[in-house]
């Protein structure tokens, strides 16, 4: 399972993408970091119909990220910004 950043990460890019019920419980799960229990409350569904969206969830936003690679990519470029120190300060310049 990924750390809730990197999974918060990829909610934030890709969870556009999911179908509006998985989006639902995902940003139950990930953003208020409720629990399968509190969300199958909160929702009148089962806590295993919550475990498995979850994870049906999570599996398909992993699967944009392999294909899309752009917080790969978006880790590339930070890291190649810290290591230029003159890039570094053109970059925080623009912005």
């Amino acid at each position: 399972m990924l750390d809730r950043f990197v999974l918060n990460e990829l909610f934030d890019v890709y969870g556009e993408l999911l179908t509006p019920r998985q989006q639902e419980i995902l940003q139950l799960y990930v953003q208020e970091d409720l629990s399968y229990a509190e969300i199958s409350e909160e929702l009148s569904i089962s806590r295993s119909a919550v475990l498995d969206a979850v994870h049906k969830s999570i599996s398909q936003l992993e699967k944009y990220e392999s294909v899309i690679q752009y917080l790969s990519k978006k880790k590339q470029l930070q890291d190649l910004v810290a290591s230029d120190k003159e890039l570094s300060k053109r970059v925080n310049e623009i912005f």
